[in-house]
């Protein structure tokens, strides 16, 4: 496990060198509709569902196509997230074979002319269905994550499967905060859409902790027989500063973990993990290096990974 991780310290400093000492290639046409480097592309992909363009940004392993295809990593907030991803992808690629995975392709999706976040966009996308009263009180406008799905599904997918060979039954998708609450709701509502889930600091409060309720129905559900990995994160200083804990909030995000962690199975593998002195933001990027992993893992190699090691008794 030490050397696991020996060699996953050493991707994510490579990774954040090499994102801090060059330029992100693809960024720097953004206003074109295609755009090209070794290894690297991006173009602007307009959704008939959320009336939306999309900045697509992908980033291939360098080496030969398995025959399976690419396993692929897809990534919202990819303004935000693809430069690091995409160099941790690379670093972590050149010692797969050690850690039992495959190299993954990454597939950033943003918004054209923005650097990090689009605050109003990703609010509509990221986010299920509101109650009136929830709606009334917010700041912007909330409940297209079932249209942003259908982009993904019917849209991004297909177009992405013309450019590159992809393992279609290994697909993972990550998003942080409004981004978690999307990967959970696409979990709850459309879990046969992708293999493998990522969800960094999910913002569970939303429309007073509705999910929940979402999560109750999908733990009704009988037919949970298809293959399914999850993983969720949290930073440990995420509540502002000086701020009190809500002790009932905590005590509704720490049953929702809880019940999913009550679904383990061959079938269902789940992991959570709580990332020290990381806030809420930081926390997205601590969490690109297991989501990378997890999205690469080959099924045996999987809980090597991810599992607590079990402890000797020396005595």
């Amino acid at each position: 496990m030490l050397k696991h991780f020996s060699i996953l310290a050493l991707a994510i400093i490579t990774s954040i060198h090499s994102a801090s000492a060059q330029p992100t290639l693809v960024n720097k046409k953004i206003n074109d509709s295609f755009t090209k480097t070794e290894n690297k592309q991006s173009f602007i992909l307009k959704s008939k569902y959320t009336s939306h363009e999309y900045l697509i940004q992908v980033a291939l392993p360098t080496i030969n196509i398995p025959q399976e295809g690419f396993p692929v990593l897809y990534l919202l907030d990819g303004n935000a997230s693809f430069d690091s991803a995409a160099n941790i992808a690379k670093s972590v690629g050149a010692g797969a074979n050690k850690l039992g995975l495959s190299p993954v392709a990454v597939v950033a999706i943003g918004y054209p002319n923005q650097s990090t976040f689009d605050v109003q966009k990703r609010a509509l996308d990221y986010t299920p269905k509101t109650s009136a009263k929830f709606q009334s009180e917010a700041k912007y406008k909330y409940g297209g994550a079932d249209q942003f799905f259908q982009f993904i599904e019917k849209e991004l997918k297909p177009e992405i499967e013309s450019r590159i060979n992809v393992n279609t039954k290994q697909q993972s998708l990550f998003g942080h905060s409004f981004g978690g609450l999307f990967v959970l709701h696409t979990i709850f509502a459309q879990p046969q859409s992708f293999q493998r889930y990522i969800a960094a600091s999910p913002s569970l409060w939303f429309d007073d902790y509705v999910l929940l309720e979402k999560q109750n129905d999908w733990l009704n559900k009988k037919d949970k027989t298809e293959p399914m990995m999850l993983m969720t994160t949290v930073g440990t200083h995420e509540h502002r500063k000086n701020a009190t804990p809500d002790l009932q909030a905590q005590q509704k995000q720490s049953h929702f973990y809880q019940n999913f962690k009550k679904q383990q199975t061959q079938q269902f593998l789940y992991w959570d993990f709580r990332h020290p002195a990381e806030q809420h933001l930081t926390n997205m990027y601590a969490s690109l290096p297991k989501a990378i992993m997890l999205a690469g893992c080959q099924p045996e190699s999987c809980t090597n990974l991810f599992d607590e090691p079990v402890q000797e008794n020396n005595e």
